[in-house]
């Protein structure tokens, strides 16, 4: 279960900007007009044209699609509109003679006009952006900031701990007045996700109200508060209520990037339970649905290996492996003894941040005979040794270097790291954890109880 403390980050995620869709589906348009300006002191010419602004999504691994263009004319004014599939935040890259001078995050929505003054060089600190919806976003920055003060009260253990809640509950409904005073907009929405996101543990009956009504003006939900829905149907539920959840917003959704990525939870989720021969027919569908995109098909195609081959309940490849103290460990040798794997950078800031998880796992279940093996990935001595200045050996870490990464990485399907592979003592995997995801491994850890008791 995720830790339900506080949620410190909800509109950085509901806000992340779209980085990978595939070419609209359906079109919508925002008209886009301005002045950019030069100061006087890099340009004194007066003349302002040639200033370029860009906006444009990843459609594939080198491929991009452009939602909007346009260039100053002498003066510095310059008017256009930007096409896209949906409405979000979208990133407007503001450049001159090849040098990009800032990025500005704009809410593009469907029949809104955004007016932009801005002065070359400083454009982010000269900026003046308005229309409905982002005079809006303004609006929830600032309620945003205001949250994330209390926030770090809380957690630096300033408010009582009896208090936390309430304290919870009375800036969802902030975030839900601002739904509820803006209705149909897209920044009234993102705060309402906030709302339904943060009650998560906390009140989840009014967060399931909030999310239905959410769902009723929007027919559409981020990736985030689906992630928070879908944890919540599988602790209460089981795993047969996300999927008819998930099969519900895939029919309710317009829009083909929506659906593509609903699909693509539904094959991970049965991939993670184990429903291999369910998560294969969906993944067929899948390929068929979406064989015109590039992207879909490298997901497609890194999932199909982990399906046959990393699967929950599948044996976890054979790998031989040396520690810094010399020793060598080879993982068919474990069997009869659960472990642990991680494959990750010393640098990676998660895998810091994650690393005290990893102390209280093992100091609680080694009475398990649980094994955890640390794999360097991108190290040196050097690193090694910083990293372990101020903390203990308390398991088995790899000698940097002292593997194939190239081959390690295709026999694991690595993509991102941190990546743990939890495996049983009989040697078949329990799940694979990626990034965040470590979060739940406390649900896997709890199996190797009841299969060591």
């Amino acid at each position: 279960m995720r830790y339900k403390f506080l949620i410190l980050a909800i509109l950085p995620a509901l806000l992340l900007l779209s980085c990978a869709r595939e070419k609209p589906d359906v079109k919508r348009s925002v008209h886009i007009t301005g002045k950019i300006t030069v100061d006087s002191q890099l340009d004194a010419s007066g003349d302002y044209s040639g200033i370029q602004l860009l906006s444009t999504v990843s459609t594939g691994s080198q491929q991009t699609d452009t939602l909007f263009f346009a260039v100053t004319d002498t003066t510095g004014l310059f008017a256009a509109d930007a096409f896209f599939e949906m409405d979000d935040i979208y990133p407007l890259l503001i450049s001159r003679n090849r040098n990009t001078f800032g990025i500005l995050n704009l809410v593009f929505a469907d029949g809104d006009t955004i007016n932009i003054d801005a002065s070359l060089p400083n454009v982010n600190q000269t900026a003046s952006i308005s229309s409905n919806e982002n005079d809006l976003l303004t609006v929830l920055n600032r309620l945003e900031r205001n949250f994330t003060r209390v926030a770090n009260f809380i957690n630096a253990g300033v408010i009582a701990e009896d208090s936390i809640q309430i304290e919870i509950e009375k800036w969802s409904d902030l975030y839900w007045e601002l739904f509820d005073e803006y209705p149909g907009t897209h920044v009234g929405k993102i705060s309402g996700e906030n709302s339904v996101v943060l009650l998560s543990g906390w009140n989840n009956e009014k967060m399931l109200e909030r999310s239905n009504q959410l769902l009723e003006h929007y027919n559409h939900l981020s990736a985030v508060t689906r992630e928070v829905l879908a944890e919540y149907y599988a602790e209460t539920d089981g795993l047969n209520r996300v999927l008819a959840f998930l099969q519900d917003l895939e029919e309710r959704s317009e829009y083909l990037s929506t659906r593509m990525e609903i699909n693509m939870e539904r094959i991970e989720l049965l991939y993670d339970s184990s429903r291999t021969i369910e998560a294969n027919r969906h993944l067929d569908d899948f390929k068929k649905a979406f064989s015109d995109n590039e992207m879909a098909m490298q997901w497609a195609e890194s999932i199909s290996y982990d399906i046959e081959f990393l699967a929950p309940g599948y044996q976890f490849p054979e790998l031989t492996l040396v520690t810094v103290e010399g020793d060598t460990i080879r993982t068919q040798d474990l069997k009869g003894k659960p472990f642990l794997i991680e494959i990750t950078r010393f640098d990676n800031f998660l895998y810091q941040q994650q690393y005290d998880r990893t102390v209280a796992i093992h100091q609680i279940y080694r009475n398990f005979d649980l094994e955890i093996i640390t794999v360097p990935l991108s190290s040196s001595d050097v690193m090694l040794q910083a990293f372990f200045e101020e903390r203990s050996k308390l398991w088995n870490i790899i000698q940097p270097n002292s593997f194939d990464a190239e081959e390690l990485a295709e026999t694991l399907n690595l993509n991102r790291v941190p990546t743990r592979f939890l495996v049983n003592s009989d040697g078949t995997i329990i799940r694979r954890y990626i990034g965040n995801e470590y979060d739940d491994v406390v649900q896997g850890l709890q199996q190797l109880t009841t299969l060591t008791e």
